[in-house]
Order: C-alpha cells, then structure tokens, then sequence
C-alpha cells in the first residue's frame, strides 16, 4: 500500500531545516521540560506521568504560564474546578480516568513531556512554519507528511524528532520577531508553594 500523499502544499525540508538550525539552541525544550515535570512531581509525591499528561490536556488554546499553573493547581488541589474551561476539565477527567489523550496536538504533546522524543507535536506554531492552517492537521495525510519532513529534518541534524521540532518551533517563532517560551514548571511550583497555593492566574469555576 502506498503511502498516503498530504492534501496540502507545505513548506520543504529544506526550508524546515533551515528553521531548525536558526533555533537549533531550542532543540532540548523536551528535556528541559521533562527534567521540571519529574523535579516538581517527585517533591510533591505525584505521578511524573500524570503531571505531564495533565499539563498537556491543559495546553490547548492556552497560554504556556496559564497552562502550567492550571496543571500545578489541578494536581495540588485535585479539583477540576480550578480549569475554568468545560471542554479542558473535560479532557483532564477522561485522562486521569484512565481513558487517554483524544487530541493528536496533545497526545504527542504528552509523549514528548514523559520523554518519549520519537513523537512529533504539531500545533499552530509548527502549521505556520509549514506554511498550511491547523486545521490541516485534521487530515491523516498532511498530518503523516508533516510528521515525516520533521522526521527527515532530524535524521539530516542527528537530533531525535522532538528536538527538531522543537528546533524549528523555536527558529520560525524568532524568525517572526517572537522570544523563546520557556516552560518554567519549577519556578511556578515555588512560587504557588511559598504563597500557600493560592489560585494565581486561576479562578474556581461555577458550572
């Protein structure tokens, strides 16, 4: 059977990899993030995969600081109602039930902050660099084209798909005058610690 074709144009390798180089100094996001994930989740006796699995449930349409203090309130406080988002509270119920990641973004998002680097996030960052719309991603054969170019990006640097990615995430979001997000899970941790774990950039919700 042959391999499935994109339904969209998208950018070459070559061009991705010249993304990646110009952002080559971002290409250990992952592991930053995963070695913050496991600090913070071992201080507090949690699970390093829930933890991450919830902060990646809590990624969609989210800020990066907003996204980790929801994940930090959730797992101190155990209560959905920290998430002020339905359809978010909703999929951090389904996963820490034991049900999965639903989301293709989030699922490989979850992957890559356990540190499984095999798996390729893709969100709307890395649909501009592309050069195709999200929504793309929707189709299995611009979403497997867009995994195999990121794929052939590392294989040509000889880095692990998720640092390519993460390489070219970082290089086309400087490219359009952007600064590095970092993923700081343990400076938020201290600082909802030594403040007695008030909701901070959270609120409780009512329905």
């Amino acid at each position: 059977m042959g391999r499935i074709l994109p339904a969209v144009p998208m950018s070459s390798i070559a061009q991705l990899t010249r993304f990646a180089c110009d952002g080559i100094d971002g290409r250990d996001w992952y592991k930053h993030a995963t070695a913050q994930i496991d600090f913070v989740a071992n201080s507090e006796g949690w699970d390093c995969d829930e933890f991450a699995g919830v902060l990646a449930t809590t990624s969609p349409r989210c800020s990066v600081l907003r996204n980790i203090r929801l994940g930090l309130h959730f797992m101190h406080f155990r209560n959905l109602r920290v998430i002020p988002m339905k359809g978010i509270r909703t999929s951090v119920q389904r996963f820490v039930d034991g049900k999965g990641i639903a989301g293709q973004k989030t699922n490989a998002f979850y992957h890559n902050l356990t540190g499984r680097y095999d798996h390729v996030t893709l969100d709307v960052w890395m649909a501009y660099a592309l050069g195709i719309n999200q929504t793309d991603f929707n189709r299995k054969g611009t979403r497997l084209e867009a995994t195999r170019r990121v794929v052939r990006v590392a294989r040509r640097l000889r880095i692990e798909p998720a640092a390519a990615q993460a390489a070219i995430w970082t290089g086309y979001r400087r490219g359009k005058g952007h600064s590095d997000s970092t993923f700081d899970v343990v400076s938020e941790y201290l600082t909802a610690r030594d403040n007695g774990w008030e909701i901070t950039g959270c609120s409780i919700s009512n329905d």
